[in-house]
């Protein structure tokens, strides 16, 4: 069908309505502007640029005025929530297909969803960078991030439960080998603790920002059949990846590697293999997060350096788990 190749290109004849016209155009330009912006940060970081360039931004930001400030996060990341919003406009079929790699409304909510996650992470790392708020051993407190990652899954949850679901399918119901559903899965996890573990770095709400939205962008691409269904999942495991590789770079430099690892390979496998209760379960992260702090271990060496053996056997525990699981 002529409708399922528009473009930012297409004509105002082409389209069915005037509205549609606007509609689709600002969301093209939308998407144009968030794909340039991601893009160029992931360069920003791949040539060794502090925080993918953040840190040159704020760096002069300590005295300046916290309503200029707050214009230029604005500024900055208002598009990438119109975009989400923009969306809404168009029609989409009310099941999901078959191959579950293509948006449908209650993805489309849900994604709403996550990227106001990522947004509202970026803008408490982003007064943390500018106003150099820490604690006395250098860490940042866990507590605003981890409301804001509870109240995501509320949310979440309310979603999928107005679509009659008890929780969210996107990645289990993909059509998709089931060891690579269980990977991709349990990249969420660790994503899920790197939130609570929100410092003053931009970068890694960035990378979590890019796997929703390039997602999205993946399944558009899918659904207009301009990639295959194989082609789709490699795209999202390669946007994964990526975001892995930025959020890794990040727990070195914080000394918190082995931690952040361990934390999340255990949640994926209580989750994901004992169906343990979420909300009990990142409670549960949240107060032994918050217990290291006040104990002072998050700067300690003696306790980080047992750490890797813990490391090593949750990725062991997470692989049989794995197997299990999908054999």
């Amino acid at each position: 069908m002529a409708s399922s190749r528009r473009t930012l290109l297409t004509s105002a004849a082409r389209m069915p309505t005037a509205s549609g016209y606007w509609s689709h155009r600002a969301h093209a330009v939308l998407g144009l502007y968030v794909f340039s912006h991601l893009i160029f940060r992931y360069y920003l970081f791949f040539t060794h640029h502090r925080d993918m360039g953040f840190d040159a931004m704020t760096e002069s930001k300590n005295d300046a005025n916290s309503t200029a400030d707050a214009a230029s996060f604005a500024i900055i990341f208002l598009p990438h929530f119109l975009l989400q919003i923009s969306g809404f406009a168009f029609p989409l079929p009310n099941k999901r297909h078959p191959d579950g790699n293509r948006i449908w409304p209650q993805y489309r909510w849900e994604a709403l969803v996550f990227c106001t996650r990522c947004l509202s992470l970026l803008f408490i790392a982003w007064r943390r960078k500018a106003n150099n708020w820490k604690l006395d051993d250098g860490s940042c407190s866990v507590i605003p991030a981890a409301f804001c990652v509870v109240l995501t899954m509320i949310l979440a949850d309310g979603v999928a439960k107005s679509y009659g679901t008890e929780k969210s399918r996107t990645i289990r119901d993909l059509e998709a080998p089931p060891w690579s559903q269980y990977l991709m899965s349990s990249a969420q996890f660790h994503a899920t603790v790197h939130c609570i573990l929100t410092s003053d770095t931009l970068s890694v709400q960035i990378a979590a920002l890019t796997v929703v939205q390039l997602s999205a962008f993946g399944m558009t691409m899918r659904r207009k059949g301009f990639i295959s269904q194989k082609e789709g999942v490699i795209l999202y495991a390669l946007v994964l990846l990526v975001g892995m590789i930025v959020i890794f770079d990040d727990l070195k430099r914080r000394s918190i590697f082995n931690l952040a690892l361990s934390l999340g390979n255990l949640t994926a496998v209580l989750r994901m293999s004992f169906g343990v209760n979420k909300y009990i379960m990142w409670s549960g992260i949240v107060v032994i997060i918050s217990c290291l702090q006040i104990k002072g271990m998050l700067d300690d060496d003696a306790f980080f350096h047992s750490l890797p053996l813990l490391n090593y056997g949750s990725w062991c525990l997470l692989v049989s788990s794995c197997y299990w699981k999908c054999r």
